[in-house]
């Protein structure tokens, strides 16, 4: 009886702990997360091109402790939703990060304190013609966090002691553009898709499809034209991209959805133009979806 006891008493013990532990590195990931979101980083890209040789990016801490920032390069591709994925190490690709030599590579930063990040292009010789791009990480160190597990579970349990380290980063494109570029791009296969959640908001659901050895950036606008021609912006998204390695993005705009429209009569224009131009000065391509 005093072995069930002493097993049950073992048992509660390391479910504690195991709770515990698990407990804090949820606290740690999202103090984390909250590190990383408080770095605001401009430019959000780097293109170089023509003559250009050199660059730099400005980072700023706006949150409220100091905070270590390591900086490195990343590869990864873009999928057809839009999301990242790593490049498996030594596969073949366009990247940009052995043209770049950059400087700092870790600094230091207090709360709204900047720091600029120099960056300079050295090509080589023979270099084809096309676009290379690879991933400026940035990513926040944490301290890391101790803490005695044990005084958490009981004060008569074991003594634990605890490391736990999370590192969050986000990345910006670097970009290389050499020799002879072109690019297209069409939009095909618009639909609108209501919502049946009144959390969720509607959206048109749209095809990007890119042709030539150069990426497209560029912002979203959508205009609902009644049956009396009489039209308003009802979606906006801004910094749409569609990489040189991808012929196809699959892409969703957020539609407002006020309650004295209705949506069942007339049609949406939906433009996609180059960043900070309209459809007059800027436009890359268009779609008209009738309803």
């Amino acid at each position: 009886m005093g072995l069930i006891n002493f097993n049950k008493q073992r048992f509660g013990n390391n479910f504690r702990c195991r709770f515990a532990c698990f407990f804090l590195f949820i606290i740690t990931f999202f103090l984390s997360l909250n590190t990383a979101a408080s770095l605001l980083i401009t430019p959000s890209r780097v293109i170089f091109e023509d003559r250009t040789r050199t660059s730099q990016v400005t980072l700023v801490n706006k949150g409220t402790e100091t905070t270590t920032y390591r900086i490195s390069f990343i590869r990864q591709n873009m999928a057809e939703d839009g999301k990242f994925v790593p490049v498996e190490k030594n596969e073949e690709g366009m990247y940009s990060d052995e043209m770049i030599r950059y400087s700092p590579r870790q600094i230091i930063l207090e709360p709204g304190q900047s720091q600029i990040v120099r960056l300079m292009l050295r090509k080589s010789r023979g270099l084809a013609d096309g676009e290379y791009r690879s991933h400026m990480l940035l990513q926040a160190l944490p301290k890391i966090t101790k803490s005695d597990i044990s005084k958490a579970v009981e004060q008569n349990s074991g003594e634990i002691s605890v490391e736990i380290t999370t590192i969050v980063g986000v990345s910006i494109p670097i970009i290389v553009r050499h020799g002879k570029l072109s690019s297209e791009l069409k939009l095909v296969n618009a639909r609108y898709v209501k919502s049946v959640d009144s959390k969720l908001r509607s959206y048109i659901s749209v095809d990007m499809n890119r042709t030539g050895n150069q990426s497209t950036y560029g912002d979203f606008r959508v205009k609902y034209i009644d049956e009396n021609n009489q039209s308003v912006i009802v979606g906006n998204v801004k910094g749409v991209a569609v990489y040189a390695e991808n012929t196809l993005r699959r892409f969703k705009i957020p539609v407002n959805t006020p309650s004295d429209f209705d949506y069942n009569k007339g049609r949406f224009y939906i433009t996609y133009s180059e960043s900070g131009k309209d459809e007059e000065t800027g436009l890359i391509a268009s779609a008209e979806l009738k309803l």
